[in-house]
């Protein structure tokens, strides 16, 4: 037996042609270097001056955090403000993210399957292939501005830098502080491998080369208590805050190790909670500017990954998942189920854990809903508020973790309650990680697994009773497995595959601005054209 639609997996190819004030007291002094390693924070501030006003949004993401990776999993880290939400507010146990980075984002934004905006693949916004889905519909800063939100983006965006009108400020944002790539940028030069690589931090549409030399999370940091501090009574405000950290390359100022994570004795691990702490410590100024401002008690904040932390000798991140299987880029748990905590006005209950399912296309029908607006015909999402509000059954029963048909990769994964379906290759690292002080306790053992990789693979786990995924029922549960196939071959015929758009002008994505070597906004053309593109108007 084998998944018609999976089955039709291949590498497919089609070839196409404001500025706020921030404060930059840091500077890179004693630095952490390692190589290389996202989690999402969410506030909702309602202004709080009457009942009725406009909540301001902040989603912040944090970048390759895994399940094991904060305080209230693991004592030995240090994310006390991140926990201190969790406290006032929900922790979200059931809730899923796709295993890579940028169809996180995607799904996050559009509300939409990546799959059907060619956005399947972890690389698609990188400087070959592009993320231009269908115009047809608007991302989430669009659709906020229009229910009358001032938008704006910190830190990662990693969906597209080919023309101005793929980057931040095309999709609906009104400003723009950070980095269009999705990785290997130093956190200090911002550039991108070395030194000499092209320089990636931005100010709306400039290159902001005042930012080199400074810490990037603390960038992030500063520019969040500013937007805080600017912000008016009269204009709720929306702000997606996705952090870097702690994706590599792993590098953080000395005294975050010293102050808060010397006690961890494994080194990938102490470097990993550091990178943790420096993040931690701008949400807790953020909170702090909140209160000052007078809107923390009308504020909701959510916290989650856009995958799960990455695992395995061949990427010594310092991240774990521990209890759940694999972690980045496969579809086990460890890579799709994120650490996420709600806390927002109008929960009827707090400090305790929903265990509702919700997944990443459910985010921006979501907000929308709370900023007064609602879902759009196009989106694949459902609207989860009043069910996390009122503690209440979610409306979600069943969900697609991802479909892939990147070669790399050829896989597939569906849950129907407390079943879940894996087609194809799982994904790298397929075993199950564990911290070494839990291994020299005796509390679990490390075990590495290379795993599965043949296309045609089925797998089939009860989560209900296995959520660390080790008894695979495919065998013995053949009923369900075809009935699970039946749906995703439904959802596939409903929601069809988009091809990935893969440039032939990737040789012009840099330029030069005052002596400097930056990434260039304007090499491909929306037209598919192979003309010259032309970004005057964009």
């Amino acid at each position: 037996m084998f998944l018609k639609s999976c089955a039709r997996f291949k590498h497919q190819h089609i070839h196409i042609h404001t500025k706020f004030a921030v404060n930059r007291s840091r500077k890179a002094g004693d630095t952490i270097i390692m190589t290389w390693t996202t989690v999402t924070l969410l506030v909702l501030c309602g202004v709080a001056v009457t009942s009725g006003a406009k909540p301001n949004i902040i989603f912040a993401m944090l970048d390759d955090a895994g399940w094991y990776d904060f305080q209230s999993h693991d004592p030995l880290m240090a994310t006390p403000r991140i926990d201190q939400l969790r406290q006032e507010g929900l922790f979200l146990d059931n809730s899923y993210v796709l295993p890579m980075c940028a169809p996180t984002r995607a799904a996050l934004l559009t509300g939409r399957y990546p799959h059907t905006m060619g956005a399947q693949d972890g690389n698609a916004a990188g400087t070959k292939k592009l993320f231009w889905p269908n115009e047809t519909f608007s991302m989430l800063p669009g659709e906020l501005k229009g229910l009358g939100y001032k938008t704006h983006m910190l830190g990662k965006w990693h969906l597209g830098f080919c023309h101005p009108s793929v980057t931040p400020l095309g999709r609906g944002f009104d400003t723009f502080h950070g980095m269009l790539l999705g990785s290997h940028l130093s956190y200090y030069t911002h550039t991108k491998g070395n030194a000499n690589g092209p320089y990636d931090w931005w100010n709306n549409t400039q290159p902001d080369l005042d930012a080199k030399d400074t810490y990037n999370t603390e960038l992030i940091n500063d520019a969040m208590v500013d937007i805080v501090q600017q912000s008016q009574a009269d204009q709720p405000f929306f702000v997606y805050m996705a952090f870097a950290a702690p994706h590599g390359p792993f590098e953080v100022p000395q005294h975050y190790v010293d102050t808060y994570c010397s006690h961890v004795t494994e080194p990938a691990r102490r470097i990993h909670c550091a990178m943790m702490a420096a993040v931690d410590e701008g949400i807790g100024r953020m909170i702090d500017a909140l209160k000052a401002k007078g809107i923390y008690d009308n504020t909701a904040i959510v916290v989650t990954s856009d995958n799960g932390g990455p695992v395995g000798s061949s990427n010594p991140s310092g991240s774990y998942n521990y209890p759940l299987r694999g972690g980045k880029k496969t579809v086990y748990e460890g890579g799709t189920r994120a650490y996420t905590v709600v806390k927002a006005p109008g929960l009827t209950v707090t400090n305790a854990t929903w265990s509702g399912m919700i997944n990443a296309v459910d985010w921006m029908p979501t907000l929308l809903h709370m900023a007064g607006g609602n879902a759009k015909d196009w989106m694949h999402g459902i609207n989860a508020w009043n069910k996390i509000k009122k503690f209440g059954v979610s409306a979600r029963k069943e969900m697609l973790y991802t479909y892939d048909d990147y070669f790399k990769f050829n896989h597939c994964a569906y849950r129907m309650g407390r079943w879940k379906l894996i087609q194809g290759r799982p994904g790298f690292h397929q075993g199950w990680y564990v911290p070494q002080n839990l291994v020299d306790a005796g509390v679990a053992e490390n075990t590495p697994l290379a795993g599965n990789q043949d296309f045609t693979h089925f797998e089939l786990y009860n989560l209900h009773k296995d959520p660390e995924e080790r008894k695979d029922l495919a065998a013995k549960k053949l009923e369900i497995v075809q009935e699970i196939v039946g749906k995703i071959e439904a959802l596939l015929d409903l929601y069809p595959l988009q091809p990935f758009v893969e440039s032939e002008q990737s040789d012009s994505w840099t330029t030069s601005v005052d002596g400097v070597k930056v990434l260039s906004t304007c090499w491909c053309h929306p037209e598919n054209s192979a003309d010259t593109p032309d970004c005057t108007a964009a």
